[in-house]
């Protein structure tokens, strides 16, 4: 092999160490609202600085609002029935509340306490934001997550991005979180449709659902710029020693 392969080699593996792993939650299989998220899918990723999300959609539209719930941080909450924020479509659906006297209760499993959710609206909405849940308030809009397309229930996939330090995580750290996503309507009617994970009851207002299962995902651990040095050096050393035996 030449030294020129030899290099292109080493880059290769360096590059391979440092791919980011893309992780694929299927949905719970329910179809309630006509399966584009029970039979649809989540696949998330990340580059170590940023998070990138791809929905697949199962049959028929994308009508609603897709909320993902995180747990990133120490607290969170254990269900959703203290959630009061009804400003808009998105803030409805993350508080399964539509501001008035109906409500559709999740119930957060045990080992999961959310501090933060996603809420997708490609259509609905025309519009996909991260917020900081708050119980008995409004939640907290921290940004837009790029949500695209928009304005069309129809596309094979929809994708969003976010910064890993707008959910409390350090960046290149190899951290894990947990999550969960509900399918609902933006006035607060939820479906029995969920991703990345599972659960039980009735769809609708006035029915209590209990979540029983949810995903993890690790994110990816960048090595510091000094590991990359020594990594460079050894690869070099190596190159050196095999030309010498030449």
């Amino acid at each position: 092999m030449t030294t020129k392969h030899l290099f292109a080699t080493g880059i290769a593996l360096l590059s391979l160490g440092l791919a980011a792993q893309a992780t694929t939650y299927s949905g719970n299989g329910n179809n309630g609202f006509g399966g584009p998220i029970g039979d649809g899918s989540l696949t998330l990723t990340d580059d170590g600085t940023t998070l990138t999300g791809t929905v697949t959609k199962g049959p028929n539209g994308f009508n609603d609002v897709l909320v993902i719930y995180i747990d990133t941080v120490a607290g969170g909450f254990t269900t959703s029935a203290g959630f009061t924020d009804s400003g808009d479509g998105l803030r409805k659906a993350i508080s399964g509340f539509d501001g008035g006297s109906n409500r559709s209760t999740l119930n957060f499993a045990a080992g999961f306490a959310p501090d933060y959710a996603i809420a997708l609206g490609p259509a609905s909405d025309s519009f996909g934001g991260l917020w900081t849940l708050v119980d008995g308030g409004s939640h907290t809009f921290d940004s837009s997550v790029n949500l695209t397309p928009t304005g069309t229930t129809t596309a094979a996939t929809y994708t969003f991005s976010l910064s890993l330090a707008s959910i409390g995580l350090t960046p290149g750290a190899g951290q894990s979180f947990e999550l969960f996503g509900t399918y609902i309507s933006n006035s607060g009617y939820r479906a029995d449709e969920a991703v990345a994970g599972t659960e039980t009851g009735a769809q609708g207002w006035g029915n209590t659902i209990t979540q029983t299962g949810f995903g993890t995902f690790t994110t990816t651990a960048v090595p510091e710029p000094s590991m990359l040095a020594l990594s460079a050096i050894s690869g070099l050393a190596t190159l050196y020693m095999l030309r010498r035996r030449n």
